[in-house]
């Protein structure tokens, strides 16, 4: 990251100052800015300069640094706060973008997400990039200066295979896909659950957010997830406190407050029933 070629591209990029692609979106923001959107299909925020504090939904504000990435779900608000200058790459997964991924998947790797036998996963993360990602970007945006967008679509596709290289990753991307067919109400709770987790909440929250009864959501999310709204919420939960206890300096005590548990006896039961194992020997074993 910050190589001469990516540092010549980005100052080329700097002086055309016009929107180059219907894609993807550069953005060089200045100290004190501050940027709140609401997404309309999922992304991935890449950090190529700078830092940025983002928060989505009733989280803490995140610091995400230069060679880092965000990968946030559709349908949650994004606030992104500047304190120092920083310029930003933006990767709207659309339908079409994620539908060709697939395609490719299915035809040169004989596989499919959707035949993963695993349950929906969510879909905020956030990680540092490869040194593969990086040199993609680098054509992207060499790309993005040309208004190319045949290019920056089949690069797009190659980010995504990096990002998402295993059965555990891949199953998000089903997600993705699937968020773009379900029904407005499924998509209205779990906009709201991603964004809500942290919070303690009850099923009388969940149905005060769309126009169904507490019986049809139930019959909703059998139907579409094989679970209640409840378990689906514990389940965003486990897979987001998977996700904090990758980084080692986080005890099991502070993931589990962030992940909405006050007891953690009862995180500790539901995280077992989850993965097999308890979260301190998750956290370990450098799991996923």
């Amino acid at each position: 990251m910050k190589s001469q070629k990516f540092l010549d591209v980005m100052e080329r990029i700097k002086k055309a100052k016009t929107k180059q692609s219907n894609l993807i979106e550069y953005k060089q923001d200045l100290a004190g800015e501050e940027r709140t959107f609401f997404s309309e299909e999922p992304g991935i925020l890449f950090v190529l300069s700078g830092e940025l504090e983002y928060q989505i939904g009733e989280t803490n504000f995140i610091l995400l640094k230069q060679g880092e990435y965000l990968f946030y779900p559709k349908g949650v608000t994004v606030q992104l706060e500047i304190e120092n200058g920083c310029s930003s790459l933006l990767l709207p997964l659309t339908k079409s973008i994620t539908e060709s991924f697939i395609q490719l998947l299915e035809e040169y790797r004989g596989f499919s997400p959707r035949l993963l036998e695993v349950p929906k996963r969510v879909c905020i993360m956030q990680e540092t990039w490869s040194n593969e990602i990086d040199k993609l970007l680098i054509d992207m945006l060499e790309k993005y200066l040309e208004n190319n967008d045949f290019f920056i679509h089949l690069y797009a596709c190659e980010v995504m295979y990096h990002i998402f290289p295993n059965e555990y990753m891949l199953s998000k991307i089903s997600y993705i896909l699937d968020m773009f067919y379900y029904p407005e109400s499924i998509r209205m709770v779990e906009a709201f659950l991603l964004q809500n987790y942290q919070r303690p909440l009850r099923v009388r929250n969940i149905v005060e957010k769309v126009n169904v009864s507490e019986s049809q959501l139930n019959r909703l999310y059998k139907r579409y997830f094989q679970q209640s709204p409840m378990e689906r919420l514990t389940e965003i939960r486990m897979e987001q406190a998977a996700l904090l206890l990758k980084n080692q300096s986080i005890t099991v005590t502070e993931a589990a407050g962030q992940v909405g548990y006050q007891s953690m006896s009862a995180f500790v039961q539901q995280f077992k029933k989850k993965f097999g194992v308890s979260p301190k020997d998750y956290q370990l074993s450098g799991n996923r």
